[in-house]
């Protein structure tokens, strides 16, 4: 595992690539600050979502997930840490400063402090020959390991791309067939990976007024806006995505597909959440609450938002931060 920022992460990020073709898991955390560059390092800001999903050359399959709070956080480390091991990928915490260095108060109780440890599937016994085929091609694309120094189990880890005995063919020109039954046993990995995770659930009455879309550490802010609109005869629900990669897009799509309107928050200028939920699903949102200044957001910085969508003025809200003095 390797904790980072942005800057930390954009430097290290063909080791993102490296995971993918030896098939060895990995966990990167990417904290976000405010960028680009040095930027302004001890604010906060959700503007690395597509770093995360571009991160090295090629195309290769990576998990990526966005805890909600210091608890969800907590928890979300080993759930990630076995789905890496058991599909042999890695993948990446997108995390930013607010949840890094905020405080938050939670029942102890919900801490798991003894999760449960899957390896996946693994060889712990020497072989009576030699012969390994390490990325051997299989149902589900998953090749068993061996612990190391296992006798009959050598094998080679490189960065070029190899046959299923790990033999290295990146510089034989004749066999594009090899090339193209690899990159297909490494994407099998994924295919139905979104069964292992739970799908999001929409919070608050079904037939409410707005729907507020939310993802990472928003989490806090929507859910105090929602009950605060409800004093200003506005009701509203809340959709909260937890997991970037997979996507659950056909659970989003049908609780979408029945809101009467809907705006996203966001701490980025360009909308990077909303442009990828776009992608996923084709679905266009009645407005946007944004936020760049390297400050979160605060309840009432979405309620304003929400009122002056509602009331037709923008479909872009951007909130002032109050400068205490």
């Amino acid at each position: 595992m390797c904790a980072t920022s942005g800057g930390g992460f954009a430097l290290m990020s063909e080791g993102i690539g490296m995971s993918a073709m030896i098939e060895t898991p990995v966990v990167v955390i990417n904290c976000q600050r405010a960028g680009p560059s040095t930027g302004v390092p001890t604010k906060t800001e959700q503007g690395d979502l597509w770093q995360v999903l571009g991160a090295s050359q090629g195309d290769f399959e990576r998990l990526i997930v966005a805890p909600r709070d210091a608890l969800d956080a907590f928890n979300t480390v080993p759930e990630l840490f076995n789905l890496v091991d058991r599909h042999q990928c890695p993948g990446i915490i997108i995390s930013d400063l607010l949840i890094a260095e905020g405080r938050f108060s939670f029942d102890a109780d919900h801490i798991n402090m003894h999760p449960k440890i899957d390896r996946g599937a693994l060889i712990t016994e020497p072989a009576a020959t030699d012969g390994y085929m390490r990325y051997k091609s299989t149902e589900s694309g998953v090749s068993p390991r061996a612990l190391p120094g296992l006798e009959g189990y050598v094998h080679v880890v490189a960065t070029d791309e190899h046959d299923e005995d790990s033999t290295l063919i990146s510089d034989e020109y004749t066999n594009p067939h090899k090339r193209r039954r690899m990159v297909e046993k490494r994407a099998r990995k994924l295919l139905n990976i979104a069964n292992e995770i739970a799908p999001p659930e929409l919070e608050g009455p079904e037939d409410a007024e707005v729907t507020l879309i939310g993802w990472g550490s928003t989490y806090g802010a929507i859910k105090e806006a929602v009950d605060l609109l409800m004093p200003k005869g506005v009701t509203a629900n809340h959709l909260h995505l937890k997991w970037i990669v997979p996507f659950h897009a056909e659970a989003v799509d049908n609780i979408l597909s029945r809101a009467r309107r809907t705006i996203v928050v966001e701490n980025n200028y360009s909308g990077q959440f909303y442009r990828y939920l776009r992608s996923e699903t084709g679905i266009s949102v009645t407005g946007h609450i944004r936020k760049y200044d390297g400050e979160p957001f605060m309840p009432h910085h979405i309620v304003d938002g929400v009122l002056e969508l509602l009331a037709g003025r923008t479909d872009r809200y951007v909130p002032v931060q109050e400068i205490i003095t």
